[in-house]
């Protein structure tokens, strides 16, 4: 591997490095926070979704009411699986405490959203310092916590969106410290930080292999053990994973690994004339015909019909299938399913620009290959993967905003370096220096 270690840093380094940081996350918070308090986010108003949403709240209010892990649209519908364990559980604390679908529990979950965003604004100056260079993941960290752009999801809707962005930040720097310490102390923290993620967003693991095979490759190629490293930290993923699946063989009688609606959403963006967006007439969250039939058929009833109807789509409409992944590929990137949300405070304007600049980071990412460079591939190339086949929302992209942000930043300083170098040095030659 190419990438080498980073140089030691002095005393007054680090402590700049801290001011950054403390600096950084005060700043976040303060103006997260400060847009909850004025826009009063907190507060559920009549006829809108947010801030409580429905799957999470809902598991989270049942589990409050002692009837366990169950219900996810509102109504008493038995056991699910629906959305995997993490939040669910962190909401139905909060409630615990202060009341369940309140406003101060909403202001309490919206604070710690805000308390995690800002968190994530100090990981994109760590991360960006360990491997693109401190300037620039000074530059990225003071405009993720400055722009309004990044506030949305945090300080509005609760969900696991902020922790995702978070974890995933947070796993890429734990990576390449493995990958460059091979400290055992690093491997087993990164297999935690793992087992937190499947559990808080499974979408999370498709960054997995990369991460561990990273890390696996940076020890052998510095003679360490990196088997023994490897399982280890494969090890803590299974110990942390292991009750949720095995509740879920229990309850349901058969295995469901951490959640079980993928086929429904699959079913979501594919049905004939789909816009790939078929929330309002498919959904048990907001139509009553579909919530009678997931209660009558039960969840994994309902699971496998959805299954059953969203492959027939595709077996007997393979073009319009690949038509809607096509778009939907394209929806991803540029802001067209903002218009499918209700409520949005921006349009996709102000949303794509975000996507072409990371790209474009991303195409200068891999002819230069800076350190872990394969981790910042695979947020841009794997983890959008699944999305485009199940239907695309705002809200899939901000897990991987950090890293984006991150190679949209480089994308300017690589232009800047050659292009503002070439002007410098033919203004010299000008003066005759």
């Amino acid at each position: 591997m190419a990438d080498t270690a980073a140089p030691p840093r002095s005393v007054d380094s680090r402590k700049l490095s801290r001011s950054h940081s403390t600096g950084l996350f005060l700043v976040g918070f303060i103006l997260r926070f400060g847009f909850v308090l004025s826009r009063k986010t907190y507060v559920q108003w009549p006829g809108k979704a947010y801030p409580f949403a429905m799957e999470v709240s809902s598991i989270a209010a049942h589990l409050i009411h002692g009837q366990g892990y169950s219900s996810p649209f509102l109504h008493d519908t038995g056991p699910t699986a629906w959305i995997s364990p993490g939040y669910p559980i962190f909401v139905a604390a909060v409630f615990k405490v202060f009341g369940i679908y309140s406003n101060a529990s909403a202001l309490i979950i919206l604070g710690l959203q805000c308390v995690m965003a800002a968190a994530t604004g100090v990981l994109i100056y760590a991360l960006g310092k360990r491997t693109l260079g401190e300037k620039i993941g000074l530059m990225a960290a003071w405009i993720w916590a400055l722009s309004p752009i990044f506030f949305r999801w945090p300080t509005s809707w609760i969900w696991d969106f902020a922790a995702s962005g978070l974890l995933l930040a947070a796993l890429l720097l734990i990576s390449v410290r493995a990958a460059e310490s091979g400290s055992i102390k690093s491997w087993l923290l990164l297999g935690a930080f793992w087992g937190a993620g499947a559990l808080t967003n499974p979408a999370l693991l498709s960054i997995l292999p990369f991460t561990l095979g990273y890390a696996a490759l940076g020890n052998k190629s510095s003679g360490r053990k990196w088997v023994k490293n490897l399982a280890c930290s494969i090890a803590m993923i299974i110990a942390i994973v292991s009750p949720w699946t095995i509740r879920n063989a229990i309850v349901f009688g058969h295995p469901i690994f951490l959640r079980s609606n993928f086929w429904f959403e699959f079913h979501l963006g594919n049905y004939h004339y789909s816009n790939g967006m078929g929330y309002l007439g498919l959904h048990p969250g907001a139509n009553p015909r579909e919530l009678r039939r997931y209660a009558e058929l039960g969840e994994q009833g309902y699971v496998q019909w959805a299954r059953s109807e969203a492959m027939s789509f595709v077996q007997k409409h393979p073009r319009e299938f690949a038509d809607l992944t096509l778009h939907r590929t394209l929806w991803f990137w540029n802001g067209t399913s903002i218009l499918y949300q209700a409520d949005e405070w921006w349009r996709p304007w102000k949303f794509w620009p975000l996507s072409v600049t990371s790209w474009l980071g991303l195409i200068f990412l891999l002819t230069r290959r800076p350190r872990a460079w394969p981790l910042y591939a695979a947020c841009m190339l794997i983890y959008p993967l699944p999305y485009y086949f199940v239907y695309p929302i705002a809200k899939y992209r901000h897990a991987i905003e950090p890293e984006m942000l991150l190679l949209s930043v480089y994308f300017a300083a690589v232009l800047w370096s050659e292009f503002g170098g070439r002007r410098d040095k033919h203004a010299s030659s000008k003066r005759g220096i």
